[in-house]
């Protein structure tokens, strides 16, 4: 009879796995981001008696601010061991590293007849205040997992390595507010005024390509006729032509009862632009007695 006795061969194996398709953070004035991405390390034969996980610097090659960028654009970020607000900055060889650097703990020092795996929580910060033109922004990390003490670089032998392509999302911003100037109820239409203020206008937009504004006269927009804005006798049919200036340039060019006043093809910097409204007109002693009125409407739109 002849017995066979089967012999088993193990493998000494000691590897991670990154987040497939990369990381993904969205990005906006107003908020803070954080997304956790959970790290697996496996292990299996041969104890590790130490062990470490490290991640570079990224593009900008500073651990102080990690930055993504489109074009000449940039945004900052950071990945921290431990859920921010942190200090745990998590960093690579040449560097030199402590504990709050890197990833690592007393797993994985026995042998190891069956596989096991712990996970361990990165966490990517996109801090909020960033005015930023809109649209995707990026960079690519390396993640190492080494053997030997960290803080002894001789003894470091890399394990395993992945880059990871990380993407920020800018949300696009556009916006407008004015500031009406006081005292423009009762303007005097029987003398001249001349650049008198109505208005401080703030426009912000980081739309990538460039935003407009326009400005929208009530009653030329009803009058096809009118080639010049004008206030118009609320209970009757006299009127009062008026012209405007924008940042200290006129406003002409109106078209439909609107005239473009702003033509960036950048976003705002800083994050708001404030522009100076004014109004000048020629006085008419004949005019009839009353209120005479237009509204005019502002609009900010991307391209």
């Amino acid at each position: 009879m002849l017995i066979l006795t089967p012999v088993l061969y193990g493998q000494d194996f000691f590897r991670f796995y990154a987040p497939p398709g990369g990381v993904y953070l969205n990005a906006s004035f107003e908020r803070a981001e954080t997304v956790i991405v959970p790290i697996s390390v496996e292990h299996g034969g041969t104890g590790i008696p130490s062990w470490f996980l490290t991640l570079s610097a990224g593009g900008s090659g500073n651990y102080t601010a990690r930055e993504m960028d489109q074009g000449s654009y940039t945004i900052t970020y950071q990945v921290y061991k431990d859920a921010p607000p942190a200090t745990t900055v998590l960093m690579a060889p040449p560097e030199v590293l402590t504990v709050d650097n890197v990833i690592t703990t007393g797993d994985f020092s026995s042998y190891a007849a069956t596989t096991e795996r712990s996970t361990y929580d990165l966490y990517f910060y996109l801090p909020p205040g960033q005015f930023s033109a809109a649209g995707e922004y990026l960079d690519t990390l390396t993640l190492s997992l080494y053997t030997g003490d960290y803080g002894d670089s001789g003894t470091h032998v890399l394990a395993d390595t992945v880059d990871i392509l990380i993407t920020g999302r800018m949300a696009e911003l556009t916006d407008l507010y004015a500031d009406p100037e006081a005292g423009n109820r009762s303007l005097d239409l029987t003398s001249d005024v001349t650049d008198r203020r109505i208005a401080l206008v703030h426009e912000r937009s980081n739309a990538l390509l460039g935003y407009e504004v326009t400005i929208r006269s009530r009653n030329m927009a009803l009058d096809a006729s009118a080639t010049n804005p004008f206030m118009e006798q609320t209970e009757g049919a006299d009127r009062l032509e008026y012209s405007l200036a924008y940042d200290g340039f006129s406003v002409g060019g109106w078209v439909g009862g609107t005239a473009l006043i702003t033509d960036s093809p950048g976003i705002t910097s800083p994050e708001w632009l404030t522009r100076e409204l004014t109004l000048s007109y020629t006085g008419d002693s004949a005019l009839a007695h009353g209120e005479y009125e237009d509204i005019l409407t502002l609009i900010i739109t991307a391209k």
